[in-house]
Formats: structure tokens, sequence, C-alpha cells
């Protein structure tokens, strides 16, 4: 039997393929895929600013229903939610099992996204057997490196699982706003403070559902489209400003908001290198910057250093996150009281997988999801 698959062969070329179906082993899985969230990060690889050993089959949000399951995967797999069993449905973390050889899983076990060693799902190359190792596809193989989390009825029946994954990225990025240990008065994320978010996309969003639900006070967003915005409240933005005057008249827009002194934590969620520029200028003495937006190098931007020293303020980059996450994601997903759902706007097939990159970061796009 053959499988379909999206074969990005070089940037900005996209070809549908077809792969024998795999036979697993007794370690590993075979999923059908059933959905798969388009990132940004898809369409930059697209676009060729990521550097990738092509050809690559993309799409890392991954959820599908176990068709095969190796005798011994459960235990050389890493598994949350339970006993495994064909139909199954499941969350596939992106980034298998840290290598444990690096300098870094020497240095910083913990940290688990700075492994020089791991391989992750839809940023692999397909030129060698089993080839199905990106979400684009009818199928995926699962090795036993991977992380896989099972997911709850509140999750299915809310059809948000193809959610986990960029959840993950949120609540990870909020809990970078945390104080480490004991905080000073004041210090840090928490109840009632207040918060901007530059950029309001699906991450954005999140990021913003992540603030709401965790008590934060007035919450800002910014962003260059009116339906994001209007999302963006329904997320449980207060304020919203839209990004189509000078940054200056913006800056006093968010001071006046926040009575003369700037939010205490900005999370720069739009990959644009100005706004990172205006993150700083935005943020309170004494505050945090978290930057979440830039996966990609889409250039550079002029900033004073002076600045960050002047406001005493801490920014904090996130890259990934460690493959534990998805817990905290997928519990999101199933007890937040928002309309997540409303995130995803646009369902596709896979043949549409193009188009579904050339219309992601149009007005009234959000979240787009390919389902084989």
């Amino acid at each position: 039997m053959q499988v379909n698959a999206v074969v990005l062969k070089e940037p900005g070329i996209l070809e549908m393929q077809q792969f024998p179906k795999p036979h697993i082993d007794k370690e590993s899985i075979l999923l059908k895929v059933d959905s798969v969230g388009v990132c940004g990060s898809d369409k930059h690889a697209y676009l060729g600013h990521s550097k990738l050993n092509f050809p690559v089959i993309l799409g890392h949000e991954i959820v599908g229903t176990i068709e095969k399951l190796g005798a011994k995967a459960q235990e050389c797999m890493s598994v949350m939610g339970g006993t495994l069993a064909e139909g199954d449905k499941l969350a596939l973390v992106p980034s298998s099992q840290s290598c444990g050889k690096c300098y870094n899983c020497i240095n910083t076990p913990h940290r688990t996204a700075l492994c020089t060693g791991r391989s992750v799902y839809g940023f692999t190359n397909c030129e060698e057997p089993p080839h199905l190792f990106g979400g684009f596809s009818e199928y995926i193989y699962t090795h036993p490196r991977s992380w896989v989390f099972k997911l709850p009825d509140a999750v299915l029946d809310k059809d948000i699982g193809v959610l986990a994954e960029p959840m993950a990225v949120a609540t990870r990025a909020v809990e970078k706003a945390l104080s480490p240990g004991i905080p000073h008065i004041g210090e840090g994320y928490g109840i009632g403070k207040t918060v901007a978010v530059l950029g309001s996309g699906p991450i954005g969003l999140l990021v913003i559902a992540v603030l709401r639900s965790t008590g934060a006070g007035k919450i800002v967003a910014t962003d260059l489209s009116e339906s994001r915005l209007k999302m963006a409240e329904k997320m449980g933005a207060t304020h919203t400003i839209k990004v189509d005057g000078k940054a200056d008249e913006r800056l006093q827009e968010v001071m006046d908001i926040t009575d003369g002194v700037g939010p205490e934590i900005v999370f720069e969620c739009a990959g644009v290198p100005s706004v990172f520029k205006e993150s700083l200028d935005m943020v309170s003495r004494g505050g945090k910057v978290i930057e979440v937006g830039h996966y990609t190098d889409p250039g550079d931007i002029d900033i004073n250093p002076h600045l960050i020293c002047k406001k005493d303020m801490d920014i904090i980059g996130t890259w990934a996150y460690p493959q534990i996450q998805f817990k905290a994601a997928i519990a999101a997903l199933s007890q937040f009281s928002l309309p997540l759902d409303e995130l995803i706007t646009h369902r596709m097939p896979l043949d549409k997988v193009h188009d579904s990159l050339d219309i992601l970061g149009k007005p009234g796009v959000l979240k787009v999801v390919i389902e084989p």
C-alpha cells in the first residue's frame, strides 16, 4: 500500500509524493494522522527562512489514531495518560527524548529543548525509510524515543486536540514570566499583573487565554487585524490596539491604559524585529519581556542597550519547551472555559497544503488545520 505525503523538496517547492506504508517494529507505532496544525514556522520553512536538510515532510502539530501498536512501544516510549491500545487518539510531541550525550544534555539535563541531538517530527529529512516523519501525510511513523499523550474526552469532545502543541508553546511562555524560587513582592508574573501581548496570531491568542485563565489583570493585545483583535477579546484581552499608526502613538495609548508606567510583562508574539524593539520601549521599569515570536530569523533591528539597563528589565527568550509541557497544555485545553475551538478557522484536505500556507496570516485566518 502507498501513502500520500506532501514533501517540501526545497524552499518554495511542494510536491505530493507516495511512499510505502511502513511496517513497524515492536518498539514503534504507526499513527494515522487525523489532523495537523499549520504553523507559522511551516510557512517560514516553505519560504526558505529555516535551515533544513531537504527534502522534508513538514507538519509538527500532530494528532493521530494508533493503527498499529508495537508490542514493546508502551515500554520504549514516554507515554502519558494510561495504557496504549490500537484506536487510541494521541497528541504527538514533535521533539523526541534528549540524546543524553551532548554538552547541554550533560550540563543542563532539565532543559531538554537545548539538546543538539534530538530529532523533531516535521523538520526531519524524509529520504530514507520509513520516510514518514512529518504530519503533512496520511500516516506518521512514531519511533521509540517519542513522547505521546492520550487525549482525554474533554479535549476530543471539543475537537481541539490539534491545539496541544501551540498551547504547549503558550503555557511555557507564561511560565517563563514567573520568577524563579520565592520572588520578591511584586516581581514577575502573578495574579492581577498588567500584561501586553504584541501579536494576536494563534500563539498570541493562546498566551492571552493562559493569562486570562491564570488571573492576569489588564491584558493589552495588539495586532494589524481587526478580526484577530476581536478574537483576542474572546480569549480575555481587556484592551485591544490596532497596529495602524505610529509606534510612539501606540506606546502612549498603552501608557494611558497602564497609568503611565507600562505593562509589567510584555510578550512579543509577532515575530517581527521592530515589535521586539517596541516591547522594550513599552515594558515598565523592573518588568519582563518574554520573546516568543522569533523561531526563525527575519532579520535585525537596532536597539539601545542603555534602555535595558535604565529599566532594569529582564529579557527572556523561549525555545520550544520540555516534552512534559504537553501535560500542562492538555490540561489547559480540557479546563479553560474559553471558546478555544473558534481559533480553528480553516480545515483543509492534504492536497491543499500549498493553499493553507498561502492564506496563513491573512485577515480572518487563525489556525489552519490539515485533515488528511
